[in-house]
């Protein structure tokens, strides 16, 4: 059934800026004037089904428009004249003149639907999301019909994965529903639209294949029963069922063999009373590995983690601290990446529940470089050496030993330690020759976060920081929706600011609930204060407290 238009005006389309809230939203831009237009509209029909309804009640027939059925939310949107409808939902049509010759260059071009964020378009276009303008075949320039609709709330909606990496989510059906909460308005088949993941470079694509009861629906505070399958037809369990993850457990050994850039992954469940795991890896034969892992990605990389070893090739063996005051109360499940850097490695890998490390003492070495009366430091290797050896020790120790121009170590001559020792020219770190590249590549080879590609990092080091802090690629826990999202942008209120929330939380906390003792709606975020604020009014109540008879003081 074709939804009929109540409202529509031509307008020119122009892509949108791409940012984190409009990169994957629905909603476009409108001019100012576009608002005033849909409410002079608005008002205009209710001045004329109200002069309809009074002349057929004079007449004892029945009127021609209903009150508002208030179990309906699309119905008692429209109540009142003086508010503005809602949801807004509105369908761009291209009304782009095409001569017949061209038409079957044009026959992609389709309806789409979407949401409004703002009325603050420049007069005459429309902005709308490159991707929803690719979804519908448009450029800019191209004049499109902006058409106020009114689709009926979504009851089931089927969706299709188009990529195969949808299988590798922990729980998919959770990411979705946050996603279309906070960036989809309505829902049309054959629709395509992408949401990002934490942890993976590249969004995934998904495509409507139906819906009920309309083939347009609003998404709009309904309860959606969603299907996901994969492209083969095969459904998606939101439970993890890939072989290729590892299990690992304290006292068995995994031999894995990486190349440069590969990993292989492991889950590693660490119960509530453990104190500290040690994740320990040992390479064989040459070659190298860096260990991370995290609690909420799953496909751990150099990038997005939460622990991570970085440590050189001549650094053996990694390993891996996780304490308990790093995790939350209870049992976790934790994914282990071990990532190759370049030629193929062959690694063991074995997990230690409270393993105690030996503490490094400096005594020993603050007391090897107190000097007897009777002794004398050798130049060549700083060895204390008795004064009446110091001479002939001395003489053979350059005859036989080398010291590095750079460093204290001391190395034997024409050893193939010696000629392998590195020192990098950028920095004080040092090691073998098989470090350099290693090194270079994490601490002074710059790198580009995906967020901002324009910005540059001076290090993997420093692009890890910022993955693990500010990105609004991170992926985090949200604390009111409790699934695995992405952080969105920074927070630019105050009360953000406090709070410490990015783009999803304080999106997330500003939904609204009804208060179950005053009935008064309160957004998420503020449940807590609230239910505070009756328990203080009945203790209050409780102690009989009344105000100061003082006017002026009124204190309680």
């Amino acid at each position: 059934m074709e939804l009929s238009a109540e409202f529509s005006r031509v307008l020119r389309c122009k892509a949108v800026s791409q940012t984190s809230d409009t990169i994957y939203s629905d909603k476009v831009y409108l001019p100012s004037s576009f608002l005033s237009s849909l409410l002079d509209s608005r008002n205009r029909t209710n001045n004329q089904n109200n002069a309809h309804n009074q002349f057929m009640a004079a007449h004892h027939r029945q009127p021609l428009h209903t009150p508002p059925d208030t179990n309906n939310a699309s119905d008692y949107a429209f109540g009142d004249s003086d508010q503005l409808p809602s949801p807004l939902i509105f369908r761009l049509v291209q009304r782009s003149a095409v001569p017949p010759s061209e038409k079957a260059k044009h026959a992609d071009r389709k309806a789409v639907y979407c949401g409004v964020r703002e009325f603050s378009s420049e007069e005459g276009h429309v902005g709308v999301p490159e991707w929803l303008m690719r979804d519908a075949g448009l450029v800019a320039g191209d004049s499109v019909a902006v058409e106020f609709v009114r689709p009926e709330k979504g009851l089931f909606a089927q969706l299709q994965a188009l990529d195969g990496a949808a299988k590798q989510i922990g729980d998919l059906r959770a990411l979705l529903e946050a996603h279309m909460r906070s960036k989809l308005t309505a829902l049309a088949v054959g629709e395509t639209f992408q949401v990002p993941v934490g942890g993976m470079n590249r969004p995934l694509s998904f495509s409507v294949v139906a819906l009920e009861p309309m083939n347009v629906v609003d998404i709009v505070d309904t309860d959606l029963s969603v299907d996901i399958v994969h492209a083969d037809g095969s459904v998606i369990n939101s439970q993890m069922d890939d072989d290729s993850i590892g299990e690992l457990v304290p006292g068995v050994a995994h031999n894995v063999e990486v190349t440069g850039g590969q990993s292989r992954i492991f889950q590693l469940h660490i119960p509530a009373q453990i104190k500290s795991t040690d994740v320990v890896v040992t390479c064989q034969s040459g070659g190298d590995v860096s260990v991370c892992a995290s609690r909420l990605v799953r496909n751990v990389s150099i990038l997005d983690n939460t622990w991570f070893d970085y440590s050189l090739p001549s650094q053996q063996p990694k390993r891996l601290r996780i304490e308990h005051n790093e995790l939350p109360s209870g049992s976790n499940n934790v994914y282990v990446s071990i990532i190759g850097f370049a030629a193929a490695t062959r690694a063991t890998v074995e997990v230690h529940f409270d393993a105690h490390r030996k503490a490094e003492s400096t005594v020993l070495a603050e007391t090897a470089l107190e000097v007897g009366s009777n002794e004398s430091v050798c130049t060549n290797c700083g060895s204390n050496v008795p004064k009446d050896r110091f001479i002939m020790h001395q003489t053979v120790c350059e005859r036989h030993n080398s010291k590095c121009q750079h460093c204290p170590r001391v190395f034997k001559r024409g050893s193939v330690e010696f000629e392998q020792h590195w020192h990098c020219n950028i920095c004080t770190e040092a090691g073998d020759v098989d470090d350099r590249d290693k090194h270079i590549y994490f601490s002074h080879t710059p790198h580009a976060c995906s967020c901002n590609p324009v910005h540059m990092y001076a290090s993997v080091i420093e692009l890890t920081a910022h993955r693990r802090t500010e990105c609004p690629e991170r992926l985090i826990e949200c604390q009111y929706c409790h699934t695995n999202v992405a952080q969105g942008s920074l927070p630019t209120t105050a009360e953000a600011i406090l709070r410490g929330q990015h783009e999803h939380e304080w999106s997330c906390g500003s939904r609204s609930i009804s208060c179950v003792k005053c009935k008064a709606y309160v957004p998420i975020r503020q449940v807590k204060t609230h239910m505070q604020l009756h328990e203080m009014k009945e203790q209050r109540a409780r102690a009989n407290i009344v105000p100061c008879v003082n006017r002026e003081c009124r204190m309680w």
